[in-house]
């Protein structure tokens, strides 16, 4: 299979370019080719800007060369690092055209970390839209990171499970990571009782409906298990509200990655993908959200 290409969105700021902390690990996983693409967000689709074509032109002519130089600069340490590199500018809300370069590419790579009270840049708004529409995975760097990513190296990767067949297409990609970079996969499912509420004499589960379910849980687990044959992994059940339970988990057991599927919500505009993507893309750890488009899903897949 061909080397795989993947996303880089920047907007000039420094905070964007912290993306590249996780060039070695894309080098691992046999990424050749990094896209970087800025977006020139012109003042024509304003109100004010009626009448003044002239003078929009021209501050779009001067933004598109500044910011193709800028790219030039950042290009060459992305070649540094072992990377073919294309480099794009665009015209247009930022959301849409970097949704739009993500078409032909296998990863988005985006920066969200290091913001300052609720100072935010054009990627912290853009990210929401490209987690959620991009038709491809996106590796993404939230803005609670703070772990030294430049190594490349990880040596715990957590994959969330929900026993539904759209969780599972991460299992191949988790595996594949964990395997090239000699890393431990933590596998959980966390197993809601919320009915139960706070008095168990309410609740519409029987002490042998629990047990069942318990003993459906470790019997899937005991399943995937099989599946990552020759692969370190172990298993866990958790009991209780997922985003808070692995959020705690990631703070007791560190991981350099989360590998994770997002269940989409046809018919409903969200700004965050559902609430336990949500809590784990502003957790310790970058995310992974793995979605079918692009090669990275088939690259796992012929190397198991």
């Amino acid at each position: 299979m061909a080397g795989l290409k993947a996303l880089i969105p920047l907007d000039g700021t420094k905070l964007s370019e912290s993306a590249f902390e996780l060039l070695p690990l894309l080098k691992t996983l046999g990424f050749d080719t990094v896209r970087l693409v800025s977006v020139w967000e012109s003042a024509w689709e304003e109100e004010e800007s009626r009448g003044k074509d002239e003078e929009i032109g021209e501050a779009t002519e001067k933004g598109q060369a500044y910011l193709a130089a800028y790219l030039k600069q950042q290009a060459e340490k992305v070649r540094a690092a072992g990377f073919q590199v294309e480099e794009t500018v665009r015209i247009g809300r930022a959301a849409d055209e970097t949704v739009d370069a993500a078409k032909s590419v296998d990863v988005v790579l985006i920066a969200t970390h290091g913001r300052s009270g609720i100072a935010r840049w054009w990627l912290g708004s853009v990210a929401d839209v490209v987690v959620r529409d991009a038709g491809c995975p996106v590796l993404m760097i939230g803005p609670n990171v703070t772990q030294d990513l430049s190594s490349g190296k990880i040596s715990r990767i957590l994959l969330p499970l929900d026993g539904s067949e759209e969780a599972e297409k991460a299992l191949p990609v988790a595996a594949w990571i964990a395997g090239l970079t000699n890393a431990e996969l933590d596998v959980v499912r966390c197993m809601s009782l919320a009915p139960l509420a706070y008095d168990p004499s309410m609740s519409i589960y029987s002490v042998d409906l629990i047990d069942a379910m318990e003993s459906s849980v470790k019997e899937y687990l005991a399943g995937v298990q099989t599946k990552l044959k020759g692969t370190k992994a172990t298993t866990s059940m958790m009991m209780g509200g997922a985003g808070e339970l692995l959020t705690q988990y990631l703070e007791d057991r560190p991981a350099g990655l989360v590998v994770m599927t997002s269940h989409g919500r046809s018919g409903v505009r969200r700004v965050a993908l559902g609430s336990v993507t949500d809590r784990l893309l502003h957790g310790p750890s970058p995310v992974l959200v793995v979605r079918e488009g692009g090669g990275l899903i088939a690259a796992a897949k012929a190397a198991s």
